[in-house]
């Protein structure tokens, strides 16, 4: 795979990295557990990227739903397990093919193929002992429209359900943990209210529907994360769809021409021309169907305009992200820099992500703290089906131990485990930026 500082020094100008700071100005919606180890239980589980969708050839989640389902029955019937977060992309009204009336909540719910899914999480829900909160994805992003919370909360009925617009949320405990779905730190896929009027989608959106014609058309699945990798990192595979479609070729530099000629490349790929509509049926405001030219226009500029929208991570480092690997904004938050400092609570020593599909663990212990950051995979099809624990203990003199595993479906034993001890503020737990 290529290397991270290999593939910015490649594609991207010699020192033309921005400062970012103002942009979207607002901490996700926050939500902090009351009692998260009562009686004896002290285990938090977090899975996320579900991707649960209508009985489809394109849908990603159809094989392994029963396994999944398994899962949820067997934390269910568990004794230390006191909570269950689901950190986003849970339910997935973005992957339906161009020219189809997009699927809602509902259609997801209802659909035969999640039956097993949504029975096993509705009785975890119905436990009284395992609470369950749900964190926004970017597949479920407009979760914060009041419609579909409540669709939701018709569904799973005690579920804390964590989205506000435009489409973010994280989970906190303890001043220690941060866990969100890590789509704000992306650049096709972040919550976008600039580019278009009234609206909240990305340009991922769209990729996502047309990743979802070329499954039809070609009799195998694809997703986003597998397209955006292989053309982003790719302009000469670029160039060879656009000379197909008799566009003008872009060079190997990150900029907005790269971004817009990386979306009508796909476009053609999936078998769509610049004239071809997307069905939207009235969602996110849209008043009609914008053909694929139309959203390329639409989009133009959010690479350019990200540093003055956004206000964590730069725009070079957004396109790297959105590349299967969150590790960076990850370190950021455990450093918190001065100039994040109040778009953020507290300095987590844990920080929970999902949302690139893959799984992974990564501790490191210097100076006066040691951080974990893990990545919770995904239970897609395809790939491995995996989940995070945290179990957290007391110990003496205002101590705790935070013990995070990462687990592979099917193992008797975590892949990774490592631990974390905080020492809190007598009769608090209440840890401040360091």
């Amino acid at each position: 795979m290529m290397k991270r500082r290999d593939f910015l020094k490649s594609m991207a100008l010699a020192g033309a990295s921005a400062s970012v700071t103002g942009g979207m100005g607002m901490i996700p919606a926050l939500f902090t557990p009351g009692t998260a180890h009562a009686a004896g239980r002290n285990k938090l589980v977090f899975i996320s990227d579900l991707h649960m969708n209508v009985d489809g050839p394109y849908s990603w989640l159809v094989k392994h739903a029963k396994d999944l389902g398994q899962f949820l029955n067997t934390v269910n019937a568990r004794d230390d397990v006191a909570e269950l977060v689901i950190l986003g992309d849970m339910l997935d009204d973005w992957v339906s093919p161009v020219a189809n009336t997009p699927q809602t909540f509902a259609d997801v719910l209802e659909a035969s193929n999640n039956a097993a899914v949504v029975a096993s999480l509705r009785a975890v829900c119905d436990n009284p002992n395992i609470a369950v909160t749900y964190v926004t994805g970017n597949h479920d992003m407009l979760s914060f429209e009041s419609q579909n919370q409540q669709v939701i909360a018709d569904a799973f009925p005690g579920m804390s359900i964590l989205s506000d617009s435009p489409g973010l949320g994280a989970y906190t405990k303890d001043n220690v943990i941060w866990a969100e779905h890590g789509h704000r730190y992306t650049l096709f896929n972040a919550p976008d209210t600039w580019s278009r009027s009234a609206g909240h989608l990305s340009l991922g959106y769209f990729i996502s529907r047309l990743a979802a014609s070329k499954s039809v058309s070609s009799g195998q699945v694809v997703t986003t994360p597998d397209v955006l990798d292989r053309f982003v990192k790719s302009p000469s595979l670029v160039n060879t769809y656009l000379r197909q479609g008799g566009y003008e070729e872009v060079g190997s530099v990150i900029d907005d021409a790269l971004i817009v000629a990386v979306f009508n490349a796909i476009s053609l790929w999936s078998g769509n021309w610049p004239w071809n509509t997307f069905d939207m049926d009235g969602l996110d405001n849209f008043a009609g169907n914008p053909s694929v030219e139309d959203i390329a226009f639409t989009y133009d500029t959010i690479f350019s305009g990200w540093p003055s929208r956004q206000d964590v991570v730069d725009h070079y480092e957004a396109v790297w992200n959105d590349l299967g690997s969150l590790n960076s904004p990850a370190n950021l938050l455990f450093e918190m820099p001065e100039r994040i400092k109040d778009l953020y609570p507290f300095t987590p020593r844990i920080v929970l992500f999902g949302h690139t599909h893959q799984a992974a663990f990564q501790y490191h212990h210097s100076g006066e703290a040691e951080t974990i950051y893990a990545n919770t995979g995904t239970w897609i099809d395809g790939k491995p089906m995996t989940w995070v624990e945290i179990e957290i203990n007391d110990g003496g003199s205002g101590q705790r131990n935070y013990t995070v595993s990462l687990w592979f479906y099917g193992d008797s034993s975590p892949k990774y485990s490592g631990s974390v001890i905080v020492q809190f503020n007598k009769g608090s737990y209440m840890i401040r930026h360091r």
